[in-house]
């Protein structure tokens, strides 16, 4: 087993892997247009719309916020910005009448779709819902060779409620009561993290290819882990008691009536034992393994493939909702529903849906949790788990060849609560019963809540051939560029989605151990 893995596993329940803190600071932007893009009657930001220059071929999306920003490198006083949103009139507004900060408005435009009907009669809302997932597999039709110029934005957030750690026993080396005490200490009320990334990702249909995607980085910005070094007492620890054991010697994990071995085989346990694995894709040295991220592009994806029966409930489960046709708008040149939808009794979300008249895509949704609704739900034995809130956004563009995603973006909270005593024991095998050696006992009681957002823009989408996709060459590490706050200049001359505010003002400060 990887000492490292577990070492690294078991601090990471007690919530110390990394030491953050957030600190208010002035940033100063770029020069350039400052905007904010608003619904005009409710006011309401409106998140992730398409803005673009009409002479510059540059385009952007707007933040969950309804922010974008514009540098004065791209701006020309002779060119207009064009700002498009489903459902509301376009408006284009000329460079030289734009304050460096300013609000739009777009006006909301519903038409009536009777004029689109051929019979003049729209069919109910339900049934154009249930169309969506029968028509999926001709609509977002997988093509052969494809790249994708690429801008994906995580954040997350973690911040603990209740923390205790009461060591009842310890008879490991080196662990005693007064160093778990300073762990319990060093545990921060908040952590945060964020990495931007830009760059092309190659897609490969067929199964004959032993690489079905790979990628070029172009940049990549993450907020400055931790240094594992502030931890190394507490792994030097660990390390020493997994690795000084003999054949007959291993390791257990008790809590309650519950036990179970800790596999040291580095291969997928086969007999139930506990293994524990962590994200080991960063190197001794910062750099980060390109493969492992791609891993991780590939699970994002799969919110797009609207396969998900609970994240997608509102497509796949229509008895559990009640779906409003609100009336009809015009998208890239073909007619669209707009549905409204909310839950009946078990449904979770609500929402808005546009799907395509004539081929029942759909183009684009915006939905959340309903007011007292939550998702995944558990109180069992001491653990709780709550999906408290979810937002979604979802939008996809017709081709010649179908629809091809543009962006997703989702949000989610989870609370997380642990009450239990636990028991690391390292025991001696024998003929009727084995021996213990050593044994950490441990009362842990720690309640957290996390914030998790991911935002997937595609900027580019070209259509290649094999011998394209066979020359791409995927690099064996990303060069990643740390920082300790977010910096507007990393990114100039980029298209990125503009930050936030909070995010503008993410700050890691590190925290030394200092143990007597």
């Amino acid at each position: 087993m990887k000492i490292k893995t577990f070492l690294l596993s078991l601090i990471a329940l007690f919530g110390t892997a990394y030491i953050y803190a957030q600190n208010k600071v002035d940033v100063n932007a770029p020069k350039g247009i400052n905007g904010l893009l608003l619904d005009s009657a409710s006011k309401k930001p409106l998140a992730y719309a398409n803005i673009y220059l009409l002479n510059g071929k540059k385009g952007m999306i707007s933040n969950e916020q309804g922010q974008f920003f514009l540098s004065k490198n791209d701006l020309d006083p002779m060119d207009s910005l064009r700002f498009q949103y489903i459902g509301y009139a376009t408006k284009a507004i000329a460079i030289n009448e734009i304050d460096t900060a300013c609000v739009i408005y777009l006006a909301e435009k519903i038409s009536d779709l009777n004029e689109a009907l051929v019979f003049g009669n729209a069919p109910s809302a339900e049934s154009i819902v249930k169309q969506v997932l029968i028509h999926k597999d001709s609509n977002y039709k997988r093509r052969d060779y494809h790249r994708n110029k690429t801008f994906i934005r995580e954040r997350e957030n973690v911040d603990f409620t209740d923390v205790r750690l009461d060591c009842e026993k310890s008879t490991i080396p080196g662990l005693n009561k007064e160093m778990i005490q300073v762990l319990e200490d060093k545990i921060p009320e908040h952590t945060t993290s964020f990495t931007d990334f830009l760059g092309d990702i190659y897609f490969a249909k067929s199964k004959n290819d032993s690489i079905q995607r790979k990628v070029k980085e172009i940049r990549t910005v993450a907020l400055k882990e931790k240094e594992i070094d502030d931890m190394k007492q507490f792994e030097t620890i660990f390390e020493n008691a997994f690795k000084n054991k003999n054949e007959k010697e291993y390791w257990k994990v008790k809590s309650g009536i519950f036990a179970s071995k800790i596999d040291d085989d580095q291969n997928d346990d086969k007999n139930g034992n506990v293994q524990v694995i962590i994200n080991d894709s960063v190197e001794k040295d910062n750099r980060q393994k390109t493969s492992s991220y791609l891993i991780g592009i590939g699970q994002k994806l799969r919110y797009s493939y609207l396969n998900d029966k609970d994240e997608w409930e509102f497509l796949h489960k229509t008895g559990r909702y009640k779906y409003t046709l609100v009336g009809g708008t015009r998208v890239n040149g073909e007619e669209v529903y707009i549905i409204d939808f909310k839950p009946r009794s078990g449904g979770m979300y609500r929402g808005r849906m546009y799907i395509a008249l004539e081929t029942f895509a759909l183009i684009r949704a915006d939905y959340e949790y309903a007011p007292g609704k939550t998702g995944t739900n558990i109180h069992l034995l001491g653990i709780g788990y709550t999906q408290a809130h979810f937002t979604g956004s979802i939008y996809f563009e017709k081709q010649k060849e179908g629809y091809v995603l543009k962006y997703f973006s989702y949000q989610s909270s989870e609370k997380v609560s642990i009450e239990r005593k636990f028991a690391l024991i390292k025991k001696k095998k024998r003929f009727l019963f084995d021996d213990k050696l050593a044994e950490l006992k441990l009362d842990v009681l720690f309640a957290l809540t996390t914030e998790e957002s991911v935002e997937y823009l595609v900027l580019d989408d070209e259509i290649l051939n094999k011998s394209e996709y066979d020359t791409i060459q995927q690099e064996k590490y990303m060069n990643v560029i740390y920082v300790d706050q977010y910096d507007d200049s990393l990114w100039n001359g980029f298209s990125i989605i503009e930050p936030t505010q909070r995010m503008k003002e993410y700050k890691k400060q590190q925290l030394d151990f200092k143990v007597q």
